[in-house]
Order: C-alpha cells, then structure tokens, then sequence
C-alpha cells in the first residue's frame, strides 16, 4: 500500500564538508544578516514569546510559545532566547524546534513511512511517540551491549533489521562512536538511513574526544552521562569510514515553521 500522507519540504541546505559551508555563508551573508536581525527583533522583557505558525511533521497551524526565563539578557533587560531548543509547538507533543526537525527530516528525505521498521537509538525521548507512530515496527535500544573482547561492541540486534535509525543529544555521549557507527551501518537495510542530533561545533574541522577516553582501549564505559565528544566536521568522514554510502550535515531554519537560531545543524548518513 502506497503512503500517501503530505510532508513540508524540509527548508535546509546540505553540505559534505567545512569547505562547502563555509562557501555557503560567504554567499549568503546578506540572508543570514537578515535572518539574524529578524530573530534580535524577538527578543522581549517577558517571559515568553508566542507566534503564530506551521507544525512541519504535521502540517497543522500552531503557536509556538518560547519560555525566556533565565535566558541571556541584552544591556537593556531584554531576553534573548536560545531558539534551537526553544518554539514549542502547541501540538499533542509539544516538540521543540530540534524535535520537530528531527521528525520532519525524517518524513521528508529518511522516508519515514507506515512500513519502516525505526530504530530508536539512547535513551527515551520527547519525540519518540511521534517518529513511532510514523512507523511501521519500532524498536528502542537504550545503549551498546559489550562485545567478546575489549575492542568490540554491539547492538543487540540482526544484520540489515533496521530501514531507519533515529538517535537524539546522545552520541557525544558514547566514547566507542566510531564503534557505534560501525554497528548502525551493520543493523541497516540496504537504502536505510541514519539521523542524529548532537552539539556540532560548525566552526571546527575536526571532532575532540576528552583524554583518557581513546575509541576503543580497554574495558572503557560505553557511555557517559556528561559529553567526551566535541563533534566536528570530520564526523562526515567517520560515517564515511563506517561504510555508509553519503553523509552530510543540514543546516535547517524557517520562520514559518518555528526553527530559528544560528546553524541549526541535523546529520544524516545513507547507505
């Protein structure tokens, strides 16, 4: 059966590497200056700010309402509001505009349909019940298992189980990542996805990982409740290494559908 459902065209532009962002914003000065004062234009002496808009995952009018307390202050008492994690929607959920974007990516270029069999990778979040009720099977797996050895891990899972793997602010969390990825390329189908969301640090080449935390020495934890990684732009090429086919990182924003703020930035691999 043919999924017919409609999805807004998810408003990002995708880059393969630092070069080709940095290029981006050198064309697209003018833009991002406008889009920069639209977003100062926003901020307020209260404690919230609400607009009027659209719900990208499911195309219905909403208010997003941004809670300003305890937010940066301009020298003139106003409130300037951390828009990623800011915006949210007035819909069942209540997603933030990172959650929705996460959903909406996911319906628009991850082929997010009734039969996808979803993998939901870390530990439960706000936009689980939305992806799952997108698709067609899901199942959540909280951590990485041990593997034999000391340089191995896994993912309680078979080989090609997954069409889609889904995994929010938690990656940079996992000290064995190459590890990780490794066995996310194994438990996809091929033509399977993977998307996540982690503090990508767009100004830097490459990824830092915290000392005493190498990829794979020893008997480390598979993961820790404060980030040991510092994710960079060479993160495209560890998916590359990982065996997945394309990587790029997507810079989203659209003040129509409530995803404002500075570089938000989504990732996403293909095999």
């Amino acid at each position: 059966m043919t999924d017919t459902r409609l999805h807004a065209r998810f408003p990002a532009a995708s880059f393969i590497s630092q070069t080709e962002f940095a290029e981006y914003c050198r064309l697209m000065q003018a833009r991002l200056d406008t889009r920069y004062l639209h977003e100062t234009s926003l901020t307020t002496h209260d404690d919230r700010v609400t607009q009027v808009g659209t719900c990208g995952p499911c195309l219905r009018r909403t208010v997003f309402t941004t809670d300003t307390t305890g937010w940066e202050r301009q020298p003139d008492g106003r409130r300037v509001p951390e828009w990623s994690d800011a915006q949210a929607c007035d819909c069942e959920d209540r997603l933030t505009g990172r959650l929705r974007a996460l959903v909406h990516f996911a319906q628009s270029d991850a082929s997010l349909r009734r039969w996808t069999r979803l993998l939901l990778f870390g530990p439960p979040g706000q936009a689980d019940r939305c992806l799952s009720a997108l698709a067609g099977e899901t199942t959540r797996i909280e951590r990485l298992a041990p593997g034999p050895t000391a340089a191995d891990v896994r993912l309680p899972a078979g080989d090609e189980a997954f069409h889609l793997v889904v995994s929010s602010n938690y990656l940079h969390r996992v000290p064995p990542l190459r590890a990780a990825l490794a066995e996310f390329r194994r438990v996809l189908a091929p033509g399977g996805s993977l998307i996540f969301l982690v503090p990508f640090r767009y100004r830097a080449l490459r990824t830092l990982s915290r000392d005493g935390l190498p990829e794979l020495g020893g008997r480390q934890p598979l993961e820790f409740r404060e980030p040991v990684h510092d994710i960079g732009w060479d993160m495209l090429d560890w998916l590359r290494e990982a065996g997945f086919r394309h990587a790029a990182a997507h810079s989203y924003w659209s003040n129509e559908l409530g995803y404002l703020g500075a570089f938000n930035i989504l990732l996403h691999a293909s095999l």
